[in-house]
């Protein structure tokens, strides 16, 4: 099963337990993308989500949203991407699940 899940939350919200503890699950049961965008994008300078990678999630980001939000380096895991690209290949996962 192919899972997705979709953050434009802060790092600083609840959320980043939550998702490294479904990550940590979903990861027995199939491949995980994690797709970060608006505000969720300043999760892709956090050394914590390190955390997500080393459990085995692909990490993607939403370009513009970095860019807006004046970020230049993301941590050298996360994949480039955007909301268009995120458009795309929604159909491809069977799970989506929102934190926002």
């Amino acid at each position: 099963m192919k899972f997705l899940l979709i953050i434009t939350s802060n790092p600083f919200a609840k959320d980043f337990s939550t998702v490294v503890n479904l990550t940590r699950e979903l990861v027995k049961r199939g491949e995980v993308a994690i797709f970060f965008s608006g505000n969720g994008a300043y999760y892709t300078i956090r050394p914590e989500t390190k955390e997500l990678k080393e459990l085995g999630a692909r990490l993607l980001y939403c370009a513009h949203s970095a860019h807006q939000r004046g970020i230049e380096k993301p941590l050298e895991f996360f994949e480039s991407s955007s909301t268009y690209n995120l458009s795309r290949f929604i159909k491809d996962y069977d799970k989506v699940i929102n934190f926002n």
